[in-house]
């Protein structure tokens, strides 16, 4: 009797250690869920970030880009491959709203082929690149080539086993984007016009660096959900990424700079401290993505 007991007992116990893990597991499904609905839901389209820079009416800059004939060196790893997919994609972004069709080209080559280190298929690349070709002379339908590349890359990887490459390259194209504005914002012409016209037309820019706060946080909660998800043994390059990001947001969490925009003391605002130390965060991660 008190063997059968004993049984009962265990039998019990494994039944509702059994039930708990069901309900824990289940709840960071859910969770995870509704991270990635969050993140691919406010993804930033592509031409937003490059058409604010432009408006700015600063000239191009082409030394702000990454140098597109390094893709080769990114195509493996696949956590390397779709990092540095996501800044030539913010590059992209940013010659087209230039019409700089010879960059553009190069970018797109370049952008297509990490797409296919991450498992974008052939036919799909083969048949953007042939649209592309065949529009190069008309900019619009070149921006409707490079979007659709920009979702075949992101947004229609949903759901599959490749999605959580898509937070890698999302963190970067961010981290790219932001970079773009703080590079535009360092080599604006000192001497080209008066100190207050030139801090008036610098603002926004600053501001839109400062506005991806939240856009940085929904990278971030996805990246940490699907980190749930992983072996992170097995992908030990992906913490990188988490960590940089986790970093950033604390930085931006102590910036202060509203009142000092409302006041029109936008000469504050690039003096200021936090703003200097979000600008070399970025730049220190975007290093660390690009080095091949």
């Amino acid at each position: 009797m008190k063997k059968l007991l004993s049984i009962l007992f265990l039998t019990t116990l494994v039944f509702s250690c059994q039930k708990k893990e069901t309900t824990e597991e289940a709840k960071v499904s859910e969770s995870f869920d509704q991270q990635r609905d969050a993140f691919f839901e406010n993804m930033e389209s592509p031409g937003e970030a490059a058409a604010k820079l432009q408006a700015t009416a600063a000239d191009f800059n082409a030394s702000l880009m990454n140098d597109p004939t390094h893709a080769a060196s990114y195509a493996t790893p696949a956590v390397k491959a779709a990092a540095n997919l996501g800044i030539y994609l913010a590059d992209l972004n940013y010659s087209v709203a230039y019409k700089q069709s010879a960059n553009t080209k190069e970018l797109f080559t370049a952008a297509q082929e990490l797409s296919k280190a991450i498992g974008i298929e052939q036919s799909v690349l083969m048949f953007l690149s042939e649209r592309y070709d065949k529009n190069i002379s008309q900019n619009d339908s070149v921006e409707t080539v490079i979007n659709e590349l920009f979702r075949k890359s992101t947004k229609d990887l949903k759901g599959t086993d490749r999605e959580n490459l898509v937070g890698i390259a999302m963190a970067a194209y961010q981290i790219e984007n932001l970079h773009l504005a703080l590079g535009i914002i360092e080599t604006y012409p000192k001497d080209m016009l008066p100190t207050d016209a030139r801090t008036q037309i610098l603002i926004p820019v600053y501001r839109m660096v400062l506005e991806q706060q939240q856009n940085i946080e929904n990278i971030y909660s996805f990246l940490k959900a699907a980190a749930d998800e992983m072996n992170m043994e097995e992908s030990p390059n992906y913490v990188y990424y988490s960590t940089a990001l986790e970093e950033l947001i604390t930085i931006y969490k102590r910036l202060d700079v509203n009142d000092k925009i409302a006041a029109n003391q936008g000469l504050d605002l690039m003096k200021d401290a936090v703003v200097q130390e979000l600008g070399s965060k970025i730049n220190a991660i975007r290093t660390k993505i690009v080095t091949p």
